[in-house]
Formats: structure tokens, C-alpha cells, sequence
């Protein structure tokens, strides 16, 4: 018969409990017979004690033969009387033990022996009877004593066989019980446990337990139940991840799942093939088949715990390279590791590699760093451009200058040659060497400045006073504001050294005042009051930084607002197309930005135009 399991539970608990209750109080009941044991042996002591006491006294009376030492006796004999009869008046010593005793002794007589004595009858009849009774009466007490002592012994050794047999029978009631408990729970249990084992690994939905309650019946339901939840969300959880696989591939991205002793246990397709592998080629061997050590681990031995704790304790994604099968290039490749606990068992776990391609990416970069060359060669290209062709009409300007220099100088010299016999010629001819010598002086300064800006020095920078390479810009640009009939009205307020590269600067300034010039002249082709460049240098301070401000105004025609926004972009230009390609600004600006700094042109039309160098003091 198969009990419920509530009321097997129960019935074990009270059958526990009444043993311990029985237990309980048969120990309490032998302690209370271990007090009166003892109560009782210590009563019968103290009355021997006593008797012994007042024996002593009277065999010494009697030996000595002095009535005196009597004295007083018979009232101790009436305390060892009344102590006697309190002993006696016990409940736990039985009447078998108490008439005997009573029977054997005489007290009452002794006591009277003992006041006759004391009243001075001196008869040695009386002697002779009290010694005898005081010598049976010590006996008796012993015995007495004795009897008591073995009776208590008896009462507590019987009461311990009680104790001893009940505790066997409780004994075999609790292994009884604990059989039933057994037998009722603990084997049903053990069954439903691994039958929930085998069904679990085996992906069963169903348990079969024998001789079980209605309660663990319930109970392997509600297992069965959960087993099948579980395989439900195992089987989701493993579309889950076949989506989550395929979703990765289709980003271009790959897994591979390891074990953790390093084994590889699952890899994506896409990554397999990547690297000359069948995908269960790769199952089943070490992360180092796969996984190329960065170049500073290259021989250093590492163990596969070490290389995981490593990749998931940066909670990273990492630059690496996958060996190929055929030992070709390795695939660059970018990952992050992590844990996850498995699907079988909470307590291991996996490593999830998930990775991503750099292939296209490399390719990508490679080719922005080859579109970013181009794009340097080619602004490159535009300075050298712009730097060629404002040579180009610096060369012409200076070739001009340079023509009318020598001229004066050959007059000069044809003046001397001329007079050069004539004695009332010496003081001018001082002045004529004088004046071919400043002439000379003008040349080479001429040629001086434009070899100077004819140099290609684009890396190389020193510190200069940065109205040095404006003046010889406006020196090279003489020639021209001359016979433009150009005033230049110039206002330099900084002498602070500045580090640039002089030559790429004065190409900067060249650009400005050629475009301010073909400004004045279209607008007075003339020579007029008004046609002036105003040019003003100062040390200024904008957001906590101190920067040379070079300010550029000319009057000439100035810039329509729609064409405001467009001056500094490549081939855009007023001019017509045979006067240049409209590189000038554009290449300014780039100089400019080379040199931290930045370049504003603000202007109205018909009224004047205003470019803006400001330049950070390094």
C-alpha cells in the first residue's frame, strides 16, 4: 500500500517525536531515582556517623568504668531516634526492610538504659545490657544501611534494562520508519531523478516512476512538464543562434566558438572557406591552427587558459590574423571575446568569437591612403602651379626693371667714358659711380629676392620677422604699383619673430597683392587718387592665443556677394582665362592652414575688398 506523501511525512515526524518524548522521560525518571538514591545513602551515612559517634563515647564510659562520661547520651540517642524515624518515614524504602529492622532493635530501651544509668544506678546488669544493645544496634544500622544500598541498586539497574529495552524498541521503530521513509520518498526520488537525467540528454518528454504517492506523481508531472519547456527553449535557442550565425555572415562578420581548453568547436562557413578550411576540418582542433599570435607572442608559449583569460578579461575588439590552410597571407581579421555559460550545463561555458573581416576594409584604407596622395600631389601640384606663375610675372616685371636699371647704368657709364679725359669732371664723376653702384645694388636685390622665391625649400622653416617677407614681396611687386601709378600705404606695428617657411609666405602675399592690383587697375586703369593698397601688420590676441594679423585693403572693384563664397575654390577666378587658372587663393589658403593659421576676405563691390592673415605666434 502506497501512503500519500503528506501523511508519510507526518506519521514520521510524530513517530520521531514520540521516541524522543519517551526517551526523554525515561531519563528523566532515572534521574529522579539516581536524587532519591542518593538522598537516602547520604541519610543512612550521617545516622551511622552519628551512632558511630555515640558508641564510641560509651565503649569509652564502660572500658574506663566512669559513669560520668555517660552524660548527655540519652538525649543524642533520642536525636539518632528521631533521625532514625525520619529515614524510616520514607515512601521509596518498601515495609519489607522497614519491621525487620524495627523488629531487631530496641531503641526506646536503650534510651532508658541510658537515663537509668545517668540517674546513678550503678548496677552492671544495666551496663552489660546497654553495651549489648548498643552493639546489636550497630549491627543493624550496617545492614540496614547494606540493605538500603542494594535496593537502590536493584531499583536503578532494573529502571536502566527498562531505559535499554525501550530505547531498542525505538530504535527499531525510527529504522522501521526510516524504511517507510525510504521506500515512500527517498527511492521514488532517486527514480524521478534519474529518470529526469536521462530524459534531459536523451531530449525525452516522459518518466516513468514505480510504487510512487500521488504527490510525486504531481511532482514528476510538473518535471515532465519543465523537461519539455526546456527542450522547447533549447530547440528556440538553437534557431536563435542559426539566425544569429546567418545574420552575422550576412553582415560580413563571422563566429567561432571555442571550448575552455582552447578547442574550436564550431566555426561559421564564410570564415572557413576565407582560410582554405571545410568548416569540420576546423572542429575539434587547438585555437593556435586558427589564430596567429600578434608579432611581440611570436615563440612565447601560452596555455589556452591564459590566451582566453587574456582575449575576454579586455572586453575589446582586438586586431588579429587567421592562418590560412595553405600557408598563404594570413586574414586580417577584428574580434571580441566572450563567456557564455553552455546549454547542458549551467556551470560550463563557451567562448564566443565574434569577429569581422578587415579585408575590404584594408582595401578600402589602402586605396584612401592612395586617393589621399593624390589629392596631396595634386594640391602639391597647385602651389607649384600658382608659385610658377606668379614667377612668371614676377620674371617679366623684374626683367623690365631690370632693363631700365641697366640702362641707367650704361648712360652712366657712357657719360664717364665720354668725359673721362676731362679734368672739371671729377666731382661728377664721383657722383655717377655712386649712382651705377645703387643701381647695381638695386639689381641684385632685385635678383637676390626672386631667386629667393624661385627656390622649392616647401619643408624647411625659420624664425623671421614676418615684415621681412611682406617688404621684399612689395619689392618684387615695385616695378608693377610703379607704373600702374599704385600707392602702397603700409602700417606694420610687429616686430615679433615668426617661424615660416619664407618662401611659401611670400607666395601667399604675392597672390594678395597681384589679385588687389588687377583689382585697382580694372577699376582705375589710370593713375588716381584713390588707387591704393593699404596694407597693416599688429599683435593681437584672440581666444587666449596671440596671432599676427596682416590686414590687406585694396579699392578696386571688389567681389559680388555670390562670388564671396567661391574665391577660395579651385579654377574659380573673374579674370578672363588667358590672364591665369584661378589657383591663387585656393593655394593661400592651403599655405595658410599649413602655418595653423587662417585667411578671410570680406568685400563691396565698387568699394574695396579686405583680406584677412591672421597666423598663430609658435
Amino acid at each position: 500500500m502506497t501512503l500519500p506523501l503528506k501523511s508519510t511525512i507526518y506519521a514520521i515526524y510524530l513517530a520521531v517525536f514520540a521516541a524522543l518524548v519517551i526517551l526523554l522521560s525515561q531519563g528523566v525518571r532515572q534521574y529522579q531515582l539516581y536524587q532519591e538514591h542518593e538522598a537516602i545513602i547520604s541519610q543512612t551515612e550521617s545516622l551511622i556517623f552519628q551512632f558511630s559517634i555515640i558508641r564510641e563515647h560509651v565503649s569509652e564510659a564502660l572500658l574506663d568504668d566512669q559513669q560520668s562520661k555517660l552524660s548527655g547520651l540519652s538525649a543524642e540517642m533520642e536525636k539518632l531516634n528521631s533521625n532514625l524515624t525520619t529515614i524510616l518515614s520514607e515512601k521509596n524504602i518498601g515495609d519489607e526492610y522497614k519491621l525487620p529492622f524495627l523488629n531487631s532493635i530496641d531503641l526506646p530501651g536503650i534510651i532508658l538504659l541510658l537515663r537509668k544509668i545517668e540517674s546513678g544506678t550503678d548496677e552492671i546488669e544495666n551496663k552489660r545490657n546497654l553495651n549489648s544493645e548498643m552493639r546489636t544496634l550497630g549491627e543493624r544500622l550496617i545492614l540496614f544501611d547494606r540493605v538500603l544500598v542494594n535496593n537502590s541498586k536493584k531499583k536503578l539497574i532494573g529502571f536502566q534494562n527498562i531505559i535499554i529495552g525501550s530505547a531498542t524498541v525505538v530504535v527499531f521503530l525510527l529504522v522501521t520508519v526510516l524504511a517507510l521513509f525510504h521506500r515512500q520518498l527517498i527511492v521514488p526520488l532517486l527514480q524521478i531523478i534519474s529518470e529526469s537525467s536521462d530524459a534531459a540528454f536523451a531530449q525525452q518528454s516522459t518518466i516513468e516512476v514505480k510504487s510512487a504517492s500521488k504527490d510525486l506523481t504531481r511532482l514528476t508531472g510538473s518535471i515532465v512538464e519543465l523537461l519539455g519547456q526546456r527542450h522547447d527553449l533549447q530547440r528556440q535557442l538553437h534557431n536563435f543562434r542559426q539566425t544569429f550565425f546567418e545574420l552575422i555572415t550576412s553582415l560580413k562578420g563571422f563566429v567561432v566558438v571555442l571550448a575552455p581548453d582552447g578547442k574550436i568547436i564550431e566555426v561559421t562557413d564564410n570564415i572557413a572557406r576565407q582560410c582554405g578550411f571545410r568548416p569540420e576540418e576546423l572542429s575539434g582542433r587547438q585555437w593556435r591552427d586558427l589564430f596567429i599570435m600578434p608579432p611581440g607572442e611570436t615563440g612565447k608559449e601560452i596555455s589556452a587558459q591564459q590566451f582566453i583569460e587574456n582575449l575576454t578579461a579586455t572586453n575589446q575588439t582586438l586586431p588579429m590574423s587567421l592562418a590560412t590552410k595553405d600557408q598563404s597571407s594570413p586574414s586580417h581579421v577584428r574580434c571580441s571575446f566572450s563567456k557564455y555559460a553552455g546549454m547542458e550545463n549551467s556551470e560550463s561555458y563557451q567562448i564566443y568569437c565574434l569577429g569581422i573581416d578587415l579585408s575590404e576594409e584594408q582595401a578600402m584604407i589602402k586605396n584612401l591612403e592612395q586617393c589621399l596622395a593624390a589629392e596631396k600631389n595634386k594640391k602639391a601640384e597647385m602651389v607649384r602651379v600658382s608659385h610658377l606663375a606668379v614667377l612668371g610675372e614676377l620674371s617679366t616685371g623684374v626683367a623690365h626693371e631690370v632693363s631700365n636699371l641697366s640702362n641707367g647704368i650704361i648712360n652712366y657709364a657712357q657719360v664717364l667714358a665720354d668725359a673721362a679725359c676731362d679734368p672739371d669732371f671729377e666731382i661728377e664723376r664721383d657722383k655717377l659711380f655712386k649712382k651705377i653702384i645703387v643701381e647695381g645694388e638695386k639689381i641684385a636685390g632685385l635678383a637676390k629676392n626672386l631667386l629667393a622665391y624661385g627656390q622649392d625649400d616647401a619643408q624647411s622653416k625659420e624664425l623671421a620677422p614676418i615684415e621681412d617677407v611682406l617688404q621684399n614681396s612689395l619689392n618684387l611687386m615695385s616695378h608693377y604699383f610703379r607704373i600702374d601709378g599704385t600707392t602702397v600705404e603700409t602700417n606694420f606695428n610687429t616686430s615679433m619673430p615668426y617661424r615660416t617657411n619664407g618662401r611659401q609666405m611670400q607666395q601667399v602675399f604675392l597672390s594678395i597683392l597681384n589679385n588687389a592690383r588687377r583689382a585697382l587697375n580694372e577699376r582705375y586703369p589710370q593713375k588716381a587718387e584713390n588707387k591704393i593698397i593699404r596694407i597693416s601688420t599688429s599683435e593681437v590676441e584672440k581666444n587666449g592665443k596671440k596671432l599676427i594679423r596682416l590686414i590687406f585693403t585694396d579699392f578696386g572693384i571688389g567681389i559680388a556677394a555670390e562670388n564671396l563664397k567661391k574665391v577660395f575654390e579651385p579654377s574659380f577666378s573673374t579674370k578672363p582665362a588667358s590672364e591665369g587658372v584661378g589657383l591663387g587663393l585656393t593655394v593661400s589658403r592651403e599655405l595658410i592652414a599649413q602655418h595653423h593659421g587662417e585667411i578671410n576676405l570680406e568685400s563691396q563691390p565698387n568699394d574695396h575688398t579686405t583680406v584677412t592673415v591672421e597666423l598663430p605666434v609658435i
